[in-house]
């Protein structure tokens, strides 16, 4: 009995552990109402890590849109926001993903991500000099993510 009682707390306490991270973004102002949806819908890993792709993606466009009109203080709030959800999503993938297969959802996002750090690297030379803290911490972070996943990918 007691036995049975400790499995279940710790079966317990590691699925909760890796929740945590979903939780914490979906109570965050950076996402919208159907992205929300989408990521309490989805129950296995791969359909979140397509989620945290589309949601990296609209994040980059928009960014380099902001960057494009010369709204650089929205362009840092959306960094800012786009670096939360980065660090989320790779707590998320990293306690949940299956390392012995690999995921193709995993690449396309492992791609986005290396793609939007060659055009953030650009974008933040175009910004002002108080705003470029903001674009070198999201760069940090994002390369960062981006080493975790290629390592979760091809076992390094």
């Amino acid at each position: 009995m007691v036995l049975q009682s400790l499995i279940f707390t710790l079966t317990l306490a590691l699925w909760f552990q890796g929740n945590v991270p979903l939780a914490a973004l979906m109570a965050s102002d950076c996402l919208n109402a159907s992205e929300k949806k989408r990521l309490s819908a989805e129950e296995k890993i791969d359909g979140r890590v397509k989620v945290y792709r589309d949601i990296s993606e609209r994040l980059h466009q928009s960014v380099e849109s902001d960057v494009g009109k010369q709204s650089f203080n929205e362009a840092s709030s959306l960094v800012r926001c786009w670096m939360d959800v980065v660090a989320s999503s790779l707590k998320d993938i990293e306690a949940n993903i299956n390392r012995k297969k690999k995921s193709g959802a995993l690449i396309n996002y492992e791609i986005q991500l290396r793609k939007s750090i060659v055009d953030m690297g650009d974008a933040r030379l175009k910004v002002p000099f108080q705003q470029q803290g903001d674009f070198e911490s999201w760069l940090t972070q994002a390369n960062t993510a981006h080493t975790k996943f290629v390592d979760i990918l091809f076992q390094r």
